[in-house]
């Protein structure tokens, strides 16, 4: 009977003869499943990649039944700028001079030579001061002209170590010169748009006008002038010529050209008085004698307080035309401003007009110049736009250049010698 391995003594049960092993060890055997015999492959083998038979046809394109592949190209990396330079707008940003190169920190001055020129300066400074002021009033009695040449001799502060630029001259270190010369460059930029606002700066052909402020190496020993002009581009500026002096650097910015602002012309009718181009009404008849006669003390004075602060610039470049056309009255204006004659005033225009203009001396065949300016104090009683008129006669319109303040001035402008 059957005891669940095979029929009893069969060749499969117990007390049967041992079979062989149908798998030896070390023998290879042929797949029972194979043909023949003959060995097959493993389906199953790792590392043979097989074809997906998902996988979708992908069309070539019209044309190119047989496409070739297309080697893909090594494009190199394009080089990137470790400090990009500020963006400023094109209108106000001009060309950069051509080969300027701008040099780096200047050797460090002696420690000892700094020390000991901080601790002079606080007796020989103001004795020069002393000195110059009176040197001044010799001048202003004698009536004499004083030296000629240039006036370096007058600037004390050239001299004079602040204590901020005293760490930085004893330290050396970059920061700190930047950290001393930032404030500094920021009054100069700020002084000078004023001044720019006012009327001053290089006028260009296309009417645009250029502000440049200059800096001492004594102010920037230690970053040199290429970060003077680093420091600019911050504010809008940029770098000028170094020119021939190595000691100095000059920074710049072009301001683009004002809008038109709608003005009377000269054959326009009459502007009413009280208007910005009409007369403007007359100061009070019995103060100008005395005006007159104050004036000869007071403005003696302002000239003296002048050359105390020789190294204070105004942010307006015609201070003192703004406010001496409120404070003085000059002798060829008092008669035509005492009577108030229409007559007088353009007497006194033609004067003023014929100094402007007047040729150089010793030039005969100079040009006429090609930009004036008329004060206030010039056509009050007459009204800005009586000096137009007055003006187109020899050639000379309205400025284009500048926005129209008659309150203050006319600038006057002739296109033939611009």
């Amino acid at each position: 009977m059957s005891d669940g391995q095979g029929y009893y003594g069969g060749a499969g049960g117990h007390g049967g003869v041992p079979q062989p092993d149908p798998y030896p060890q070390g023998v290879p055997h042929s797949n029972p499943y194979g043909h023949g015999g003959v060995p097959q492959p493993n389906p199953y083998a790792q590392g043979i990649p097989q074809p997906n038979p998902y996988a979708q046809p992908v069309p070539a394109p019209r044309g190119t039944p047989y496409p070739q592949p297309v080697p893909a190209q090594f494009v190199p990396p394009q080089p990137v700028a470790a400090y990009p330079a500020p963006a400023v707008p094109q209108s106000v940003r001009a060309p950069a001079p051509p080969g300027t190169d701008y040099p780096g920190p200047a050797p460090r001055r002696s420690r000892t030579g700094v020390l000991v020129q901080f601790t002079l300066q606080w007796i020989y400074a103001p004795l020069w001061i002393a000195a110059l002021v009176s040197l001044f009033v010799i001048l202003l009695w004698t009536g004499a002209s004083g030296p000629t040449g240039s006036d370096s001799w007058l600037k004390v502060n050239r001299t004079f170590i602040p204590p901020r630029r005293l760490k930085a001259e004893l330290t050396g270190r970059p920061d700190v010169w930047e950290r001393y010369l930032t404030p500094i460059l920021e009054r100069r930029i700020r002084e000078a748009e004023a001044r720019h606002a006012a009327g001053d700066g290089e006028v260009g052909d296309d009417l645009a006008r250029t502000m440049r402020v200059k800096f001492s190496v004594r102010l920037y020993r230690g970053i040199g002038a290429a970060g003077v002009v680093r420091l600019a581009e911050r504010y809008g500026w940029e770098g000028g010529s170094v020119g021939g002096d190595p000691d100095r650097v000059w920074i710049r910015r072009v301001f683009p050209a004002p809008p038109r602002v709608p003005a009377p012309g000269p054959q326009d009718p009459p502007a009413a008085p009280g208007t910005p181009w009409g007369p403007r009404p007359g100061r009070f008849a019995l103060l100008l004698p005395l005006m007159f006669v104050l004036q000869i003390v007071y403005v003696p004075v302002y000239g003296v307080l002048s050359l105390l602060a020789f190294w204070v610039t105004h942010h307006e470049p015609d201070y003192w035309e703004r406010w001496g056309a409120r404070w003085t009255v000059g002798p060829r204006a008092f008669w035509a401003e005492l009577s108030g004659s229409a007559a007088a005033w353009d007497r006194h225009i033609r004067r003023i007009l014929a100094r402007d203009t007047r040729r150089k001396p010793g030039s005969a065949g100079a040009a006429l110049p090609a930009r004036i300016r008329i004060n206030l104090a010039t056509y009050r009683g007459a009204g800005a736009q009586q000096v137009l008129r007055i003006a187109a006669e020899q050639g000379y319109a309205l400025d284009p250049a500048y926005i129209p303040e008659p309150e203050a001035c006319v600038r006057l402008y002739r296109p033939d010698q611009g």
